[in-house]
């Protein structure tokens, strides 16, 4: 098993619900305010999502 960092130590990450079925999802290093932003169906994928935009 794969243990990675916990994503509150280099980033900060926004979770915010777009309509019913979707999340936009928000990162942005802790050192500088540069946001890459995405979508995901539900929350489990939306924490995927945001641990994929943090690399």
């Amino acid at each position: 098993m794969v243990t990675q960092a916990p994503l509150s130590e280099s980033v900060t990450v926004k979770f915010e619900r777009v309509g019913d079925h979707r999340y936009k999802v928000s990162v942005t290093p802790i050192d500088r305010l540069q946001w890459r932003v995405g979508y995901a169906p539900d929350m489990k994928a939306a924490v995927q999502l945001a641990r994929e935009l943090a690399k």
